[in-house]
């Protein structure tokens, strides 16, 4: 199969799939593994398992960077997340996750026919079919709004698709499709006045994750698939 026809399959799932569905973005092997680096230096990793249970779709997500300055560690993150799928929806979220010494756990549960999330400043009632903002999933990149897995509140969404690159992944080169996102946080219901999220990510023609690009606490950081 051409690169080009992989694209043309690739854009006809995205159009045609319903809003939660999910199988897309998961890898074969159930599994995507990063490097991050910040400023082509090796900072940590960040690693995504998918796993099937009584037919719902398990993802974890584990992350750990430090960056360093003069041997002294200027900032560290850690994460752990879990969601859950259900028939193409999301149903349950844990995630627990330490931004530099301050803790920040939130967890989210269907409720009712309703995603109900205890954020880490308020709670939400959401309609089915809200994606968390785990980048994962090239379908995300179709969402109006998502939720942030540290704070649990919701982001209004703005992606431009930047087309379609050669790059460069396990050592051959690839041809990929870049999107760029743009997160603008809603805090108690109240849009904030600029973006916080600056986002830019690149999927195969499978529609897996292969790279992502951010800025962050004044630092820029790169993920590379392992």
């Amino acid at each position: 199969m051409t690169f080009l026809r992989n694209f043309i399959v690739t854009a006809l799932l995205l159009a045609a799939a319903p809003a939660g569905a999910v199988k897309l973005g998961v890898p074969p092997e159930g599994r995507l593994d990063f490097a991050v680096r910040k400023s082509g230096a090796e900072i940590g990793h960040h690693r995504i398992r998918f796993t099937e249970k009584d037919g719902d779709l398990i993802v974890e997500i584990e992350a750990a960077l430090r960056v360093r300055v003069a041997f002294v560690t200027v900032y560290r993150y850690a994460q752990r997340t879990r969601e859950t799928w259900r028939d193409g929806a999301l149903i349950a979220l844990e995630s627990d996750i330490d931004d530099n010494g301050t803790p920040f756990k939130i967890k989210a549960e269907k409720r009712n026919g309703k995603l109900f999330v205890n954020g880490h400043e308020e709670k939400h009632d959401l309609e089915l079919g809200m994606f968390p903002l785990s980048y994962w999933n090239p379908q995300l990149m179709r969402q109006r709004q998502g939720i942030d897995v540290q704070w649990g509140s919701l982001a209004d969404l703005d992606v431009s698709e930047r087309g379609t690159e050669r790059r460069k992944v396990r050592g051959a080169e690839i041809e990929t499709r870049r999107y760029n996102m743009k997160g603008t946080e809603i805090r108690f219901g109240k849009r904030q006045t600029k973006p916080w999220l600056d986002v830019d990510a690149w999927y195969s023609p499978e529609g897996k994750l292969v790279a992502m690009s951010f800025h962050y606490r004044g630092f820029d950081f790169d993920y590379v698939l392992q």
